[in-house]
């Protein structure tokens, strides 16, 4: 796993508050369910969530910094006493055991040297590159007094063998493959584009294009029940010219409704009346009109709740319809109204 500042993009003195900002963005841009199409969703989404909770957490943040644990949370295991940190010595002394077993212990320190170095350091070059092969020959040349090979670069009990490990096999996993240097051209960075569509092409589904050059265009769908701030990956004809693009998804905004989620919220104004006694209204969704029951006594914090009348979810049950209710009082004065509420008055002093 990386680590986790580079995961959610902070510096090492990041507070908490930027920590939560940066993980809750993050994580809504990689939840599984905002990127249906993209099977490396679930593991960036898991990678966030582990550098947060690790981050988050005073105690585990503090050991993490001084070394004692893992990106994962695990305990990193000390070095013993007189390790080596030149990860290629235990081999080397290993073939040279093999060797003078099988050729009885007669052949000379040159001659028993001279082909396993070569092919060892053939082997450094190809996995870990010439830098790592030098550092192997300067540690395994050392210095010599009294006819006895001094150890080179023996850390003591506070370094981990094991960093020196992972900074060599990083390093294998980055190399290109022989013969890709030469025929393939570098990939040109990713393009971002933000898109507005409105609340029904976000029920309905989207198709859209992006423009690649000057005459290419290719087309890329928004799926229904796409999200506000979804992203979509559209694969460039021609990657070394010029790279793929990222579609950034925003809803527009809707005379009526607003999408939480898949969930849609709007309002609705009732009379007092209404309020006190209960009622029915109509109220227009995105697919048509829909009629909804007001319970007794309901007031300004009432939400009404319509199954199903929201947007689609990749997987299950569809939003739901959000309806806030308004307590309003008439454009005009009513009589009636004012008289029971003073009449209601003078019966609370009495």
């Amino acid at each position: 796993m990386r680590n986790p500042y580079t995961v959610l993009g902070v510096g090492k003195t990041a507070r908490a508050e930027e920590i939560k900002s940066a993980y809750r963005q993050l994580a809504k841009t990689w939840h599984p369910d905002q990127n249906p199409g993209d099977p490396s969703a679930p593991m960036r989404f898991a990678e966030v969530a582990q550098a947060y909770k690790l981050l988050i957490n005073p105690d585990l943040r503090s050991s993490f910094d001084k070394g004692d644990i893992d990106p994962r949370g695990r305990k990193r295991p000390k070095p013993a006493r007189g390790f080596s940190a030149n990860p290629f010595n235990a081999f080397k002394q290993a073939r040279r055991s093999a060797t003078a077993d099988q050729g009885g212990g007669e052949r000379s320190a040159d001659a028993e040297d001279a082909p396993d170095e070569a092919k060892f350091e053939e082997m450094v070059v190809h996995i870990f590159g010439e830098a790592a092969a030098k550092q192997s020959g300067h540690t395994t040349q050392g210095s010599t007094k009294g006819g006895e090979r001094q150890q080179a670069n023996a850390p003591g009990l506070d370094d981990d063998p094991l960093a020196a490990l992972d900074e060599l096999f990083a390093k294998w996993k980055t190399r290109r493959k022989p013969g890709a240097r030469s025929s393939a051209k570098p990939e040109k960075p990713v393009t971002v584009h933000q898109i507005e569509i409105t609340l029904d092409a976000a029920l309905n589904g989207y198709t859209g294009e992006i423009e690649f050059g000057d005459a290419c265009r290719v087309e890329f769908t928004a799926p229904p029940g796409t999200l506000d701030g979804a992203e979509i990956r559209v694969n460039s004809p021609d990657p070394a010219l010029h790279g793929d693009a990222i579609v950034k998804i925003s809803h527009a905004r809707h005379p009526r409704l607003r999408a939480v989620g898949a969930d849609l919220h709007g309002e609705h104004a009732i009379s007092l009346m209404e309020a006190v006694l209960g009622g029915t209204f109509v109220f227009e969704g995105l697919e048509g009109p829909v009629r909804i029951t007001i319970p007794e006594w309901s007031g300004s914090d009432k939400v009404l709740r319509v199954p199903d009348h929201g947007l689609p979810t990749p997987a299950g049950p569809r939003g739901a319809l959000m309806v806030h209710l308004r307590v309003m009082l008439p454009e005009t004065p009513d009589r009636s109204l004012i008289d029971l509420m003073r009449s209601n008055r003078r019966s609370w002093y009495l």
